[in-house]
């Protein structure tokens, strides 16, 4: 018989989906009223993949309107419109901020440490605001989006793939590493490496 925890696990994926899309779309189609009650309801537990929905999504727009190796001009325009668009210093907006985030997944991923990670929502929908085509149909959103949900599952598989999040090694098998690296034998005592013996030369031997 199903657990019930198991069913709510199971729900989860798809609840977060639905709900990650109808703000998405709330977002692109200019809708601020449904786009506040929407971010409303993603709880505390749901901003991570929330999170990683937005970037893989800005990922999309940016690679798509400024290429995976913009032009420094691009860029600068960019950074410009979108300063001048939230100049009002009350708006705390801070433009290369939002050029950092484009820059980042363009090759220059350390920027992202930059920015806290509390903010980056923010500037990346400015920029996605400033690129996205507001005519997209309903049928170029759903595939956006589940290019943006592929995209972050590949993102989450290789990040518990990785050397950082792989299980360690037992102790013992780690300590057989140390002393071999340290040149330590079974016996406990350093291991003696015998130089290799050569045949004196010979006086007159041909070179």
């Amino acid at each position: 018989m199903t657990n019930e925890a198991d069913m709510e696990s199971d729900m989860a994926p798809a609840e977060n989906s639905a709900l990650f899309r109808a703000h998405a779309t709330a977002r692109l189609t200019g809708d601020t009223v449904e786009t506040e009650r929407l971010a409303a309801a993603i709880g505390d537990e749901q901003c991570m993949h929330h999170l990683l929905f937005t970037l893989t999504l800005f990922s999309q727009f940016v690679f798509e309107e400024l290429g995976y190796e913009p032009d420094p001009a691009d860029l600068a325009a960019l950074t410009k419109r979108l300063h001048d668009k939230h100049y009002p210093p009350e708006n705390q907006f801070e433009a290369l901020r939002a050029e950092a985030m484009a820059r980042a997944v363009t090759g220059e991923s350390g920027l992202l440490n930059e920015i806290p990670h509390t903010e980056q929502a923010a500037y990346m929908w400015a920029v996605i605001d400033e690129l996205a085509d507001k005519t997209m149909t309903e049928a170029e959103l759903a595939e956006r989006f589940q290019l943006a949900e592929e995209a972050r599952a590949e993102m989450l598989s290789e990040a518990f793939e990785s050397t950082a999040l792989s299980p360690r090694r037992p102790k013992a098998a780690q300590a057989d590493e140390a002393a071999e690296s340290s040149g330590v034998g079974e016996t406990g005592g350093p291991v003696q490496y015998a130089p290799e013996q050569h045949a004196p030369a010979q006086e007159g031997a041909d070179a």
